[in-house]
């Protein structure tokens, strides 16, 4: 009885062995095995996501008198120099509002009208880039307005901008006058983009920012002052591997890919964008297998 039970014991203990062995063997393999990607077109968008703070060519003006306000104008039209835009009845006589410019009409605030606008962007403005909060207030018609409290703004729909803070990184990749794009969708689907360019690059207490003038004025940010987007650098179609495939050597910025006959070869390549993990390169061909971890076959130290 007791070799009975010595014999299954030592017959259980040779299956589990054989278990751990199988498993043992199969991740061994499993960690050793070469991934590669085959080479083609794609679309690769250059950008960041980031906050950025919107800065406008505006003059506020002041209420007459006190009263009650009319409106002629809704919130965000657009009117000609002179036209009546509102009327203020007051206890005694009432006032008519005129355009002193045309333009964008808003009758709502935020307290940051002066301090914030192209034209007057200081050191201070940079060095309190993230502190500014609005005290936002909105007049519709027939609400009863202060003499001298500010009745509306008067926009500069031609003028519009973003002030973004950018790591020093992407700073060394944008000059002044260059075009860019701004996504402003939540989803970063890329539907909806905003033509601008760099008007200006500031640094200030070493911290850098980018000054975008928009190419076409931004209706639903009229009453914005901060604003997440994602600002695209440039959007390339080439082709295409993934960052992982991609390595530095003394020889030069190389990769692995496979030949016709099956082996694998370290080339160098010439990269012309990358992102955080795409890379274009020019001279590969639709087609190739890259190795995307080169690493598992020693960066091609024994290739042929």
């Amino acid at each position: 009885m007791d070799v009975n039970k010595q014999f299954i014991s030592w017959k259980y203990f040779i299956y589990v062995l054989i278990v751990i062995i199988v498993i043992g063997v199969f991740f061994f393999f499993q960690g050793e095995k070469i991934n590669s990607y085959t080479v083609r077109e794609r679309e690769v968008i250059s950008g960041f996501q980031t906050s950025a703070l919107i800065l406008r060519d505006e003059n506020t003006y002041l209420s007459p008198l006190d009263g009650i306000l009319h409106t002629f104008v809704n919130e965000g039209d657009r009117v000609a120099y002179g036209q009546k835009i509102a009327y203020i009845k007051g206890e005694e006589k009432s006032h008519k509002i005129y355009a002193k410019k045309p333009g964008v009409i808003s009758f709502a605030f935020d307290g940051l009208e002066e301090e914030l606008k192209y034209g007057k962007i200081t050191p201070q403005v940079l060095d309190n880039y993230l502190e500014y909060e609005r005290n936002y207030k909105q007049y519709i018609t027939e609400d009863e307005i202060k003499k001298d409290d500010k009745l509306y703004r008067n926009i500069n729909n031609y003028n519009q901008y973003l002030l973004i803070k950018v790591s020093d990184k992407w700073l060394k990749r944008f000059s002044e006058n260059e075009d860019v794009f701004i996504d402003k969708s939540p989803q970063n689907d890329y539907s909806n983009l905003i033509e601008g360019f760099v008007k200006k690059i500031y640094r200030q207490n070493q911290k850098e920012f980018l000054l975008i003038q928009l190419k076409s004025y931004e209706d639903s940010w009229n009453n914005n002052r901060w604003v997440d987007i994602k600002l695209i650098k440039n959007i390339y179609r080439g082709l295409a591997v993934p960052k992982s495939a991609v390595f530095n050597t003394p020889d030069g910025i190389k990769l692995l890919k496979y030949t016709y006959d099956h082996k694998i070869v370290a080339i160098n390549i010439i990269i012309k964008e990358e992102t955080a993990e795409w890379i274009i390169v020019e001279n590969l061909n639709v087609g190739d297998e890259a190795i995307t971890n080169p690493e598992k076959y020693d960066f091609g130290r024994s290739a042929n």
